[in-house]
C-alpha cells in the first residue's frame, strides 16, 4: 500500500499486466489452458517483463517506472532487518474472469467507484485499531516502518496468528482437517496455506496426510470466483473421512459460467497437482490425474 500511494496503477492497465503474466506463466505446467497451475514455478519479474514507457511518456500499452516499482513490491517478499517475514504475492489474480473485473480491483487497488480496497482496510484497521495507539506514527499505513515496527507487535501475533504447526492434540483426538486455498486469491496470500502445511508436515512427520490435507485450487480467487474450477464440496469428503476413515485422494471441482458447467478438474492433495493425461478434452476431469509435480 505504501508503494501504491504515490503511484497507483490505473485499472485500465490491469489487462496488460494480466496478459503479460499469463503469457509467461500459463504454459509452465505443460498445458496452456488459461490457468496458472502453481505460480511459484513462474519466474515473472515486473522490472524485467513488463513493457516500460519511454521517459516522460504515458500510455495504456506501457508502465511508468514508478508503476513497475509499485507492482514489484506486491510480488516481492517483505524484508525486515534483513530477514524475510512474509512472502511476496504469487502471480495469477491480476486477470479479469469472464469479461469482469481484475482480481486486484477492490483488493490491492481501489474499487471501481473509488472506495479503498480491502488491503487498505485490512492494514489500516489492524495498525490503527489493534496494534498501535493513534498517537503512534506506526498506526497509519504511511507511518509504518517495516524495519522497525513488525517486532513491536509480537504479542498480537501470538494472539491472532494461526501459525502453530503442532497439531498433536488435535490428531490424538482423531481430528481430521481439510484446508483449501485459491492459488489466485487476491485477498489472503496463498503461500500462507502452502507454507503452513509444509511447516505442519515438518512438525508432525511423514504421516501428516493421515489426518490433514491441503487442496490448492489453481485460478481461484478469494473463496471462489476467478478463472479456475472454484465450485466444489469439501465438507462431504471431510464427513466421509471422519465417519468412514476414507481420506480424500481428490476433490471434484467445476467452473461454472452463467449457470453452466464449462470445465471440471480434480483438486489434488498438496503437493500433488492435476496433470493432463494427453488425450481428450482439457475441460473434462476424467482426462486428468493427480501426480507429483
Amino acid at each position: 500500500m505504501q508503494g501504491f500511494a504515490p503511484s497507483a496503477v490505473p485499472a485500465s492497465k490491469m489487462k496488460l499486466l494480466a496478459d503479460t503474466v499469463y503469457a509467461k506463466c500459463d504454459a509452465r505446467d505443460g498445458l496452456k489452458d488459461g490457468i496458472i497451475d502453481d505460480p511459484r514455478r513462474c519466474d515473472f519479474h515486473a522490472e524485467k517483463d513488463l513493457p516500460r514507457c519511454a521517459e516522460g511518456a504515458e500510455g495504456a500499452d506501457c508502465f511508468r517506472p514508478s508503476e513497475i516499482a509499485a507492482i514489484d513490491r506486491v510480488y516481492s517478499d517483505v524484508i525486515s532487518q534483513g530477514k524475510r517475514i512474509f512472502p511476496g504475492w504469487p502471480v495469477g489474480s491480476e486477470i479479469a474472469p469472464d469479461n469482469g473485473r481484475s482480481g486486484w480491483i477492490g483488493e490491492e487497488l481501489n474499487s471501481a467507484d473509488g472506495h479503498p480496497g480491502a488491503w487498505n482496510f485490512y492494514a489500516g484497521g489492524f495498525l490503527g485499531d489493534l496494534a498501535f495507539s493513534e498517537k503512534d506514527p506506526a498506526s497509519t499505513i504511511a507511518g509504518y516502518d517495516v524495519n522497525r515496527d513488525p517486532q513491536r507487535v509480537g504479542w498480537l501475533r501470538d494472539i491472532m496468528d494461526a501459525t502453530d504447526p503442532d497439531l498433536s492434540a488435535f490428531r490424538q483426538h482423531n481430528g481430521k482437517l481439510i484446508i483449501y486455498f485459491g492459488w489466485a486469491d487476491p485477498q489472503l496470500n496463498p503461500l500462507m496455506g502452502t507454507e503452513y502445511y509444509e511447516h505442519l508436515s515438518a512438525q508432525m512427520g511423514p504421516s501428516t496426510n493421515e489426518f490433514a490435507r491441503l487442496f490448492m485450487v489453481p485460478g481461484m480467487f478469494h473463496c471462489g470466483g476467478g478463472v479456475g474450477t472454484s465450485v466444489f464440496d469439501a465438507a462431504t469428503p471431510l464427513v466421509q473421512w471422519v465417519e468412514s476413515g476414507t481420506p480424500p485422494d481428490r476433490i471434484s471441482a467445476s467452473r461454472v459460467v452463467d449457470g453452466k458447467v464449462v470445465r471440471t478438474r480434480p483438486l489434488c492433495p498438496y503437493p500433488q497437482v492435476a496433470r493432463y493425461k494427453g488425450n481428450g478434452s482439457i475441460d473434462d476431469a476424467a482426462n486428468f490425474s493427480c501426480a507429483k509435480p
